[in-house]
């Protein structure tokens, strides 16, 4: 008997075993546990359509069931030595990630402070195969996309801007608002459609369904705000747009993103790898998700080219870092654009046209920032301590002003002698304007 028959015969007795004892012996969601072991099985086809579904559906009832769910998936993972049944996992958490509750990624983040071994493949060794390590390259980086997607979408949410999309998009109540290249710097991607095996993957696996990471209805890296506003379960922040961010929240944001895509260009296979049918399957939604990524960063470097020459020094440091190293990764991201292309990993056409960061651009900022850096400092500006209000010094009441004491020896007037004085003088008085006497 072949080696290849053996193994496949090993991996069989495994899984029914594995199921046997989810049946009869498990404490937790029983059939859940049976669902992810049927789609992360030991043969070497895509996790089913059939289970990811069950698998939706059950973790869509209630918190008990995706702790459940989480926990089950990092046992297989932490236990298998199989890259296919590692892979199959990877996948489902991907789908899960994409389609799933929000409680899914709440619970992965809370599981991964407690040190939970969920996406930290990083000794991660193929025992089952020869020849696998190529194989097993690529479920390290598949498991790094993953985590780091991860960080971005916590950054989001921790942040309350910029979530539209998982990763963030952009903020305008969810949508991403794309760079319309108006220098001629940087072209936005195509809107995206919802993904669709190319013929080459259709095979007997999607038969008429979305295959695996092809939803009908698709969220791209980070949308919290649409997960968060299903069933009610989260209130909406209220959305920064971008170009009212603060610098270091932009910063944060672009070395976020840039993160993501240096974990995605990762992702490229190498040596067997390449030609391998379920590792071309497992890439095709993450190159899907490129798209978006894509789009983000453009975005973040046009805001930061349209503040460049406003910045304070230290933030056109880093804003010309963030364009040297976006350089770079955009000329890596064409050269596995055109790989993906080849290999026929989705169809040309889907694909956005990616520009280059022109040399002149980044000699252009380059100069700037020499010549910002030979300006003498502008002396500090020293905050002036606000005037102390004057009190004001309160004005007598009449009414409360006492007479003064009469003098000493004083003898007043009998009443009828007071009268007639008075009476002399108001009639004096009145006869000295009108030529009038006034008689007693």
């Amino acid at each position: 008997m072949a080696p290849t028959t053996i193994r496949k015969a090993i991996g069989t007795v495994k899984d029914q075993t594995s199921i046997s004892i989810a049946k009869v012996a498990s404490n937790m969601a029983p059939e859940l546990e049976v669902a992810i072991v049927k789609a992360t099985s030991h043969d070497d086809e895509p996790p089913n359509q059939k289970y990811i579904q069950e698998i939706l559906s059950l973790t869509s009832y209630s918190r008990g069931y995706v702790n459940a769910c989480v926990s089950l998936v990092s046992r297989r993972l932490g236990k298998t030595r199989d890259w296919i049944v590692a892979l199959k996992a990877l996948m489902v958490i991907h789908r899960l990630l994409n389609e799933g509750d929000l409680l899914f990624q709440e619970e992965i983040l809370h599981a991964t402070r407690k040190g939970t071994r969920l996406l930290n493949m990083s000794d991660f060794r193929d025992e089952a195969h020869s020849s696998s390590w190529d194989h097993s390259a690529f479920i390290k980086t598949f498991a790094m996309y993953l985590d780091q997607r991860l960080e971005l979408i916590l950054f989001e949410r921790k942040g309350g801007g910029g979530g539209g999309r998982v990763g963030g998009g952009s903020a305008n109540g969810g949508e991403i608002e794309r760079y319309d290249g108006g220098r001629g710097d940087f072209r936005s991607p195509p809107p995206q459609r919802g993904y669709e095996y190319s013929d080459q993957y259709n095979g007997e696996y999607n038969r008429g369904e979305s295959g695996y990471g092809m939803p009908r209805r698709t969220r791209s890296y980070g949308d919290m705000s649409e997960l968060g506003g299903r069933e009610g379960r989260e209130e909406k922040k209220p959305v920064t747009p971008l170009r009212e961010m603060k610098p270091e929240r932009i910063f944060g944001k672009m070395g976020h993103l840039q993160r993501l895509l240096d974990r995605f260009l990762s992702c490229r296979p190498t040596g067997m790898a390449k030609n391998n049918r379920m590792i071309l399957i497992a890439l095709y939604p993450v190159v899907k998700e490129s798209f978006q990524l894509y789009a983000d960063i453009c975005e973040v470097l046009a805001v930061l080219l349209d503040k460049f020459f406003d910045m304070e020094y230290p933030d056109c440091v880093k804003a010309f870092d963030a364009y040297a190293s976006a350089a770079k990764q955009i000329d890596e991201l064409i050269a596995f654009y055109k790989w993906c292309k080849d290999t026929g990993v989705a169809r040309s056409s889907e694909y956005p046209e990616v520009q280059r960061i022109t040399g002149k651009l980044l000699e252009t900022l380059e100069e700037f920032l020499r010549d910002r850096s030979k300006r003498p400092k502008s002396p500090e500006r020293r905050e002036e301590a606000p005037p102390v209000p004057q009190e004001e010094e309160p004005v007598p009441d009449m009414n409360e002003i006492l007479a003064l004491p009469p003098p000493e020896n004083y003898t007043p007037p009998p009443p009828r002698a007071r009268a007639q004085a008075s009476a002399a003088t108001v009639c004096g008085g009145f006869g000295k304007f009108e030529g009038r006497h006034c008689h007693g």
